[in-house]
């Protein structure tokens, strides 16, 4: 079945009485019994979506004698969450109270996942207080999250960090910093939450700490969307049937793949493949509250499912969700901790922890390799220490500085002195040597006058063999223009030759046709054919010689060319020389 038909099919099914729902589907699905398992989950949280109903529900027993439930803070596909005032201890809780769907087995394993977390004590967890495994109305009760506020005179609640906007990238880090420690505080505990989001993330109104909610809880985990419950899906796998867990637009890639239905904390590797799936929740937290998203996006939960297991990693993080740009050194964290491969990311939350707490110390961390990035660091970790260095070095570049300068200038008065006396020995040589440049230079005026004289013939020359060459190429233009037209009008000859030759090829078969009297016209004729060949032979031999004698005149005008550049090569030649001797006189006029 397509999408559309899936979706036509439970819009049909939900307008049934719920007491219905199981054989709907059994006939809607007859042969997928994890579709049936799914679309029930799905059907039920529609129903509890749409209910508006702020009653308290009824816990029943003792409980209802004990807990007085009073404001709904959460509620959805499985549970609702209740503040409640335990009349016993005389102090406010928070309580999830599971709707009845018949998933007996699913709130089994809550119960037992939440059973195991309530012994787990952290700073940066919401403790589990009391569970109660009535398969009538199972329900655990939490520690209720919020902080005095003196100016108001009241309890005020925490807020899931979903709904919290961070101030910047630092808070962001210093949030997931948090989580991360009461996360493996949970790991050493052998907890494993599985569906770490910021919705299960609550931050105190003032102090502004985190604490992890609903641990272990990934099943069916509260979400503040409502409609929006953990993904629980069953589906064939190579070694086995393997369970998908999660909310689809936070799982880890692995785990939107499908996991083993049983993993023991207590084996190496099945702890690797729980802690890792965690250390990408945290990543994936830090992802969304930064871009304002989560890391896999789609029009519907089934469509981030399948972006989530196609083994693609999600888009890069580069900006918040403000345009503000998020430090390089807490993306490479990020990056580390929601890497494809999980065997890329950090091996413990602790290490994710120890990462950001370097990151906001302002400490390297692993991926902080660069000598200048550490320098950097320890400056801004230091100011004080980095301003004291930075001017002693700068005293000491100066005072070096002055040093070399002192050195620098007595080496320079030496080398003065010396070139001074050098110029004095080459200004007395250069008198020297202007006395014998001018008795020369004498000598070279006498020549350069006759030189001028030869110049001026030769140029003179020159000009009568440009004018010579000028006349005759003109001469040998027309000459081959008038060959051309000779040319031309020999062919034109030679044409009608063709055709009256044709014609009395064509007489001739005309008078044999009709009678034996016209042998003699045909004799005629055929002399007549003669003449004409005998014509065009002449008329081919005149062009021939037309031909050879415009070839001579044409090699005749291409050695006129080759004379008037050797010509032109001599007086460009003479001028060069007549400039350098112009010059020899500049410089003896200036001496």
């Amino acid at each position: 079945m397509t999408e559309a038909q899936v979706r036509q099919a439970l819009a049909r099914i939900s307008a049934r009485p719920s007491s219905e729902w199981t054989s709907s589907l059994e006939q809607a699905f007859p042969g997928d019994p994890v579709m049936r398992q799914q679309a029930l989950i799905w059907l039920h949280a529609d129903q509890h979506a749409i209910e508006s109903d702020d009653d308290p529900p009824v816990l029943g027993g003792a409980a209802q004698q004990r807990y007085e439930l009073s404001v709904r803070l959460d509620s959805g596909g499985t549970a609702s969450v209740w503040q409640a005032f335990d009349r016993k201890l005389g102090r406010n809780v928070a309580i999830k109270v599971f709707h009845d769907q018949g998933e007996s087995e699913a709130i089994e394993q809550v119960i037992a996942e939440a059973q195991a977390a309530s012994d787990l004590i952290s700073d940066h967890v919401v403790r589990v207080l009391d569970v109660h495994d009535d398969d009538r109305q199972p329900y655990i009760v939490m520690e209720l999250v919020g902080e005095h506020d003196p100016e108001r005179g009241e309890i005020v609640l925490g807020m899931a960090a979903s709904s919290s906007a961070p101030g910047d990238p630092d808070e962001v880090a210093r949030w997931v910093m948090q989580v991360a420690r009461g996360v493996h505080d949970a790991h050493l505990r052998n907890v494993f939450h599985r569906d770490l989001k910021p919705q299960n993330v609550l931050i105190t109104p003032i102090s502004r700490r985190a604490r992890v909610a609903d641990f272990g809880l990934a099943v069916s985990g509260a979400s503040e969307r409502v409609g929006q419950p953990a993904m629980t899906l069953l589906k064939p796998g190579p070694a086995g049937p393997v369970s998908v867990r999660g909310t689809p637009e936070y799982m880890a890639p692995e785990q939107a793949q499908g996991l083993p239905l049983a993993l023991d904390p207590r084996a190496t590797t099945d702890r690797a493949v729980l802690v890792a799936v965690d250390v990408w929740g945290l990543g994936a937290i830090a992802y969304d509250l930064l871009a304002g998203e989560p890391p896999w996006q789609g029009t519907d939960e089934l469509a981030a499912w399948e972006a989530a297991a196609s083994g693609g990693a999600p888009v890069r993080l580069v900006r918040t969700r403000d345009g503000e740009r998020i430090p390089r050194r807490l993306r490479r964290i990020i990056e580390k901790a929601m890497a494809v491969d999980p065997r890329a990311r950090y091996a413990s939350a602790a290490q994710v922890a120890h990462e950001l707490e370097a990151y906001l110390a302002r400490r390297p961390t692993t991926q902080d390799r660069s000598r200048a990035v550490k320098i950097g660091l320890w400056c801004r970790r230091n100011p004080q220490l980095a301003m004291t260095a930075l001017v002693a070095v700068a005293l000491t570049v100066l005072a070096m500085a002055t040093h070399l300068t002192v050195t620098r200038l007595r080496a320079d008065r030496m080398r003065l002195r010396a070139e001074v006396a050098e110029t004095t020995a080459e200004q007395e040589r250069l008198t020297r040597s202007v006395a014998q440049e001018r008795s020369e230079l004498e000598a070279t005026q006498g020549k350069l006058s006759v030189a001028r004289t030869n110049l001026a013939a030769l140029e003179r020359s020159i000009e009568e063999d440009r004018r010579s060459y000028e006349t005759l190429a003109q001469a040998k233009e027309k000459a081959l223009r008038d060959a051309n037209t000779a040319t031309r009008r020999l062919v034109e000859e030679l044409e009608d030759a063709k055709r009256d030759q044709l014609a009395a090829e064509q007489a001739r078969a005309t008078y044999e046709q009709l009678s034996g009297e016209t042998k003699r016209e045909a004799e005629r004729a055929t002399k007549e054919r003669d003449r004409i060949r005998k014509d065009r032979d002449a008329a081919r031999a005149e062009r021939d010689a037309m031909q050879r004698e415009r070839d001579a005149i044409q090699n005749e005008r291409d050695a006129l060319l080759v004379a008037r550049d050797a010509a032109i090569s001599e007086r460009e030649r003479l001028a060069a020389k007549l400039r350098e001797v112009q010059e020899v006189l500049a410089r003896s006029s200036r001496m």
